[in-house]
């Protein structure tokens, strides 16, 4: 009997005889890799080798081989290390990479050279301007010339702490203590005090800036204090009267316990007004005074009084080295252009051509200093052995009629003068005497009014250029103007 053999079967070789076999041998293929007839394995789809070997490849790929490209990079780094100590300054930083083409090495060389000379040179020049800033102020609008600082080795070298430096008079006195060659801190709150008036210095080694107001106590190392920090202007210090007793008391009880606590040498910058409207004139240093307690200027003029009885109570006690300065009126650059007081108020009026305002009848007088003699008085307090308070001013009396109409002159102004209401308790007479000061310090102002007036009046012209209009401030309480 002849059998028919299907497609099938011949395709793939096989007979109904043989296919039990195959079946077997399919099987126990199957069971012994651990997979199932329908894709299904007991073990899941992977072998044990595979994930084995999976695994070390992941191994290898994510983490042996960066760590060795890694650390072939450092060890690539860590070889060049010494060619770069052993390189001139000279050297360029920035080479450029060199060319395969031989005929552009020579012009890429050159380049270099010339890339590493001109840093050289801008290093070389940074150099001599960092040294020439040190030794010298920087020309600003409020300060516009040079100032040059002297070198005092370490042990000549003092470190000292101005309160209120940024201010009128403090800023002056910052000027001479830098030009002198010593270590100058600058603590201020800027009530009244103006950056700018202290900004040529900025950028001093010798020089430090700490805003600060001293009714907080503040720790520092020091050789010598100027306690200059309080509102001066009658219209400012009536602005917070509260706040400028707290700034002549506190303020001063801090300073000494600074002093105490550091051994250094302090002075007060006390006030003419501690004689309050005065009975007695030219008022000697032992004049004790004609004071309202209760007052509009009694917040300034007993905060002074007080401050000078802890002076001395601090001497007594502790054996403090203080110096006690009474200041007069005083005039120059970096008034404030809105305190208020009769210098600042008649040029600005005179120079915009305003109404020149007098409160009162215009007999008052005052004396007038210009301030580069008060820094040399009060220079020559602190480094003298004289303890006792000494009056710095000029002797020279105007009244406030002849000063408007000498200011009115110098400006030529088209300004009318007008008399106001007088300010409550504004002192009748103010004259120093100044008999103490040129026995002990041998000093007396040097500038006369009219020198001191021309170089305060150009300053202020200056002030008002840049300004554009400046408003002059009443007698009341005000606060200052930026």
């Amino acid at each position: 009997m002849v059998r028919v053999t299907s497609l099938t079967e011949r395709r793939h070789g096989s007979s109904p005889s043989n296919n039990s076999n195959n079946v077997a041998t399919s099987r126990s293929l199957t069971r012994r890799h651990g997979v199932v007839e329908g894709g299904r394995s007991g073990g899941g789809l992977w072998s044990r080798q595979s994930l084995a070997l999976l695994g070390a490849g992941i191994l290898v790929g994510y983490v042996v081989l960066p760590v060795l490209l890694v650390e072939m990079d450092i060890e690539k780094a860590m070889q060049g290390l010494p060619k770069l100590e052993k390189q001139s300054v000279k050297a360029n930083p920035y080479p450029i990479a060199e060319s395969s083409n031989p005929y552009l090495r020579a012009d890429q060389r050159t380049l270099e050279t010339t890339i590493a000379k001109i840093t050289t040179e801008a290093e070389k020049r940074l150099l001599e301007d960092r040294d020439v800033l040190s030794k010298q102020s920087l020309p600003t609008s409020t300060t516009p010339y040079v100032m040059k600082t002297a070198y005092l080795p370490d042990h000549h070298r003092k470190k000292i702490l101005v309160t209120g430096g940024s201010g009128f008079v403090g800023s002056h006195l910052v000027d001479k203590l830098m030009m002198e060659g010593h270590e100058v801190i600058v603590v201020d709150n800027f009530f009244t005090g103006q950056k700018k008036n202290i900004a040529h210095w900025l950028h001093h080694p010798n020089f430090s800036l700490i805003v600060h107001d001293v009714t907080e106590p503040i720790q520092l190392e020091v050789d010598q204090i100027y306690h200059l920090a309080c509102p001066a202007s009658p219209p400012h210090y009536q602005y917070n009267p509260v706040k400028t007793i707290k700034t002549s008391v506190m303020g001063t009880l801090n300073m000494l316990g600074l002093a105490k606590r550091v051994h250094a040498r302090i002075l007060l910058s006390s006030t003419s007004e501690i004689y309050g409207d005065p009975e007695v004139s030219p008022q000697p240093e032992s004049y004790w005074g004609h004071v309202n307690t209760i007052g509009p200027r009694a917040c300034y003029d007993e905060g002074k009084r007080v401050a000078e009885t802890m002076m001395y109570s601090y001497q007594k006690q502790n054996g403090l080295d203080i110096r006690v300065a009474r200041i007069f009126n005083t005039f120059g650059p970096r008034m404030h252009p809105n305190d208020g007081r009769v210098v600042s108020n008649f040029i600005i009026e005179a120079l915009q051509n305003k109404d020149m305002t007098i409160y009162g009848d215009g007999k008052q007088t005052r004396s007038f200093q210009y301030v580069s003699d008060l820094v040399d008085g009060l220079h020559a307090l602190m480094n003298n052995d004289y303890t006792q308070p000494v009056n710095l001013g000029n002797p020279s009396e105007w009244t406030i009629a002849e000063f408007a109409e000498h200011v009115q002159a110098l400006t030529k102004s088209s300004s009318q003068i007008i008399k106001l209401p007088k300010s409550t308790d504004d002192p009748q007479q103010r004259r120093p005497d100044i008999q103490t000061a040129k026995r002990e310090l041998d000093w007396e102002p040097k500038v006369s009014v009219d020198e001191g007036l021309k170089k305060t009046i150009e300053y202020f012209a200056a002030v008002l250029k840049e300004a554009g209009e400046i408003i002059p401030t009443g007698p009341g309480a005000a606060k200052p103007e930026a």
